[in-house]
């Protein structure tokens, strides 16, 4: 039976509508022309807001576990963890010492660890494991369940604190948007293994030529370069940035710079605000590509960081307060060979 089609878009197809003739009035009177299209708008639109509602509503819901120690503090923390236990006896001290008072939310895609849980029930943070291996979705879904925050500190399992990261990352959150020049998608700390701040540290710390004449150019980059790929360059910046407290105390020596992130900022520890979560409509959940089997990981980040300049929301990093990465993918296996020979490079 022929009809008129109408289109709409959901999880990354097109959709054809077509409406069969008895459903239409008659078309042969320009009244009859203006009833039709009244109709075909009216059903369009009930259509398109229930493919908005599932959408959002499938970017906020997964199967999952949840041990609830929520405290409705105004502050969460969540941590992504699960799939790199070797560095926990190095980092999950430090978290600990880190902590303000917040509700802390460990937070597993796509599995579930007995070690995690004993863990989380030992500190009483709550433990949330979904089903979909997939971070952006795993985030959604914690964010949505602490509904109270409206302050959000995200990190990696593979990022090294210091005491004083967490509350002096959330001070430099709130002092820059109370100094107005920008308002912040979110804010990260200097991070030396890390394709925008590792040129800056470098220039603080006078060592910007010493690394250029063996890795070639620091330029800035999302990846591609040295600083991501090559574990002599991850090695070289662990060995001369360690510990992270000397560091820390140089960078405070000098005039403390708030730097506008240009480029994708990899997003190992930022915190934001529950309104510009809400207000980039959530993480993107790629449902097709998971659908195919293919990864996701850095969706979370792309989406972010495109959306914060979609919305003039930049992204931030303060010189004021530093953190250490682990590594880049490539460069694991390099430093984790370095974890073993020199242990007291990444201990609290």
């Amino acid at each position: 039976m022929s009809g008129m089609g109408q289109t709409g878009s959901f999880g990354g197809s097109t959709w054809n509508y077509a409406l069969p003739e008895m459903m239409l009035p008659p078309k042969r009177t320009r009244f009859g022309r203006k009833v039709r299209a009244s109709v075909l708008s009216l059903i369009y639109g009930m259509m398109k807001s229930g493919l908005d509602a599932a959408g959002v509503y499938s970017r906020l819901h997964d199967r999952v576990m949840f041990d609830d120690r929520r405290n409705g503090a105004t502050t969460l923390v969540c941590m992504l963890a699960g799939y790199k236990p070797e560095l926990w006896r190095f980092v999950m001290p430090r978290f600990r010492a880190a902590l303000p008072k917040a509700d802390i939310c460990i937070v597993s895609p796509g599995l579930r660890r007995d070690d995690l849980a004993d863990l989380c029930r030992r500190e009483g943070w709550s433990y949330l494991s979904t089903a979909t291996n997939d971070v952006a979705l795993a985030q959604n879904v914690c964010y949505r369940l602490h509904d109270r925050a409206q302050m959000i500190v995200k990190l990696d399992e593979d990022m090294f604190l210091l005491p004083d990261t967490i509350t002096g990352l959330l001070a430099e959150y709130h002092d820059i948007k109370a100094e107005g020049v920008v308002d912040p998608s979110f804010v990260a700390p200097m991070i030396p293994l890390n394709g925008f701040c590792y040129r800056y540290l470098l220039e603080m710390l006078n060592l910007l030529d010493d690394y250029e004449a063996v890795f070639g150019r620091a330029q800035l980059a999302t990846s591609g370069l040295a600083i991501h790929t090559d574990p002599a360059a991850a090695r070289w910046i662990w060995e001369r940035t360690a510990p992270l407290a000397e560091t820390a105390a140089r960078l405070n020596s000098l005039e403390r710079r708030v730097l506008l992130c240009p480029i994708q900022f990899s997003i190992g520890l930022i915190a934001f605000e529950r309104r510009f979560w809400e207000q980039m409509g959530y993480f993107l959940v790629h449902r097709h590509r998971l659908l195919a089997g293919l990864s996701t990981l850095g969706g979370d980040e792309a989406y972010m960081c495109a959306r914060a300049v979609e919305l003039s929301r930049p992204a931030v990093v303060t010189t004021a307060v530093l953190a250490g990465h682990f590594s880049f993918g490539p460069q694991y296996a390099g430093l984790k060979a370095l974890l073993d020979e020199q242990p007291e490079l990444f201990s609290a």
